[in-house]
């Protein structure tokens, strides 16, 4: 079968999907995007296409891939098309998405990329690199100094590594007075705020003026990002080659819900991604809080507890009768209760619109994908509703229920039935070797709760301490289905 290209758009089976509505050769570049990964090009990158397709033919995306470079290699082989499908049930869209101009590795192509960035045609840096991607400590907020990729960059500004370096390096070539915002869309509570402080941190490692610079002229608003885009498979892109009549390595399959929300606080012009739907407002920390809760802290307590029963996707998990229920409960009697909602915004009616994407069973949504990088996550997603819950006096039942059996995961490494789980969390040896080292299930959870880089340095209340611990006594005793049972 021929492969997606400029050139082959014409064999594209009639019908099978919308193309690209202008001439891609008139467009100019007007964003650069670090993180070249399934989620940007299923979300952000459609916005920008809607704004395009418009008549706006100045923000081109080019994409960068900071850590693997076969996404940047397909892309390219493509002509820097792929596709785009939006499936619940039965019902699938597929487009063919041309905003991508350009993708680059950045540790072969990092002078391309650092002159991308300075270029002062480019008004826009976006990203999705994840949490850990930004080299913060999670107990304390602040720059993590003893990230080896850090040290690396502040003894090499010129040949950095990291996000923060690659963006300090860039911006340093800018000329003056160019402007420039950079939009952080991954799942971080103020991650406009919180990346703004560590660049400037970081900055302030290699050039004093530079992280002046960067606190008084870049933009840098705060956005919360919605949509569930699960990693390809091959089956999804045999699917896709079977719907489009060609082969699309790049192909992406997800959810037809999407939701952006943006401060408007540029520093620079940007696109018009209102017009595409997006919502620019004063304040997205509500929006934020409450996604961060409510779908993100469910979707990892579903990961943990489908891993542990061998569940593959989320929506079995959602149709097995005690993780299913163990979701609902969590998320609309724990969480839902910790979130202020913005105002108007119908809360109950969000829940269930999670609930009934969860369960989309045209989605292979992996929860070993979901359980990926728990250390960066969990302080972010659950420690917070239950600090703010414990300081009231209030308890979470199924909130430190998700917590013990995220300690059981790393603890077993293996699923209920001993098969042995794949556990991809670079933050987790540390945390496993405390756990394992403690015996008793008190003590395993005392050890694993002094973990400050994890749970931070403030002592948690020993009531709590003690309902953990016997939450993974359960759990040791007859694993994740006696802990939902009861």
């Amino acid at each position: 079968m021929a492969q997606l290209s400029p050139l082959q758009l014409g064999s594209l089976r009639v019908g099978a999907a919308v193309l690209p509505a202008y001439e891609r050769s008139r467009l100019a570049t007007g964003i650069v995007h670090l993180g070249l990964g399934a989620f940007h090009r299923a979300h952000q990158a459609l916005y920008t296409e809607a704004v395009i397709a418009a008549g706006d033919k100045r923000w081109g995306i080019v994409g960068v891939s900071l850590r693997d470079p076969r996404v940047a290699q397909v892309l390219a082989a493509q002509g820097h098309l792929y596709s785009v499908t939006e499936r619940h049930g039965s019902e699938a869209h597929t487009r063919i998405v041309g905003a991508l101009r350009g993708a680059l590795y950045a540790p072969q192509d990092l002078p391309q990329v650092m002159a991308a960035i300075a270029d002062p045609a480019t008004a826009i840096v976006t990203s999705t690199v994840t949490e850990k991607g930004y080299s913060q400590n999670p107990a304390t907020g602040d720059l993590d100094l003893a990230d080896a990729g850090i040290r690396h960059d502040i003894a090499h500004p010129e040949a950095p590594q990291t996000t923060l370096g690659v963006l300090a390096a860039g911006i340093r070539r800018r000329a003056p007075g160019a402007p420039l915002s950079i939009v952080c869309c991954d799942n971080m509570a103020g991650n406009g705020d919180t990346l703004r402080k560590l660049l400037v941190q970081y900055a302030g490692q290699v050039d004093a003026g530079l992280a002046r610079r960067i606190e008084s002229d870049i933009g840098l608003p705060n956005s919360m990002v919605d949509r569930i885009v699960p990693a390809a498979t091959p089956a999804s892109l045999d699917e896709v080659a079977a719907r489009l009549g060609l082969r699309d390595e790049a192909a992406i399959v997800c959810e037809p819900f999407t939701q952006w929300v943006i401060e408007d606080r540029f520093s620079s012009p940007r696109p018009a991604w209102e017009d595409a739907g997006a919502v620019l407002t004063s304040d997205v920390r509500p929006y934020q809080a409450m996604k961060l809760r409510l779908l993100n802290g469910t979707h990892s307590a579903i990961a943990y507890a489908g891993q542990l029963c061998g569940l593959d996707s989320v929506s079995d998990a959602m149709a097995h009768p005690l993780v299913g229920a163990f979701a609902r409960r969590l998320m609309r009697d724990d969480l839902c209760a910790t979130v202020a909602a913005p105002p108007g915004y119908d809360v109950p009616a969000y829940c269930g619109e999670l609930l009934k994407r969860f369960g989309n069973p045209a989605l292979a949504h992996r929860t070993q994908q979901i359980a990926m990088d728990g250390t960066q996550k969990v302080p972010v997603r659950w420690l917070p509703p239950l600090r703010e819950s414990l300081a009231a006096g209030v308890q979470r039942p199924q909130l430190e229920r998700a917590l013990a059996a995220w300690l059981h995961y790393l603890d077993t490494g293996r699923s209920d039935s001993g098969v042995p789980l794949v556990i991809s969390d670079p933050g987790a040896p540390k945390l496993v070797e405390r756990l394992r080292s403690a015996g008793r299930a008190q003590d395993a959870v005392q050890a694993a709760l002094a973990h400050a880089p994890v749970f931070g340095a403030e002592a948690w209340p020993a009531a709590f301490v003690a309902r953990l611990a016997a939450h993974l006594s359960t759990l040791r005793q007859g694993g994740i289905t006696a802990l939902l049972s009861t």
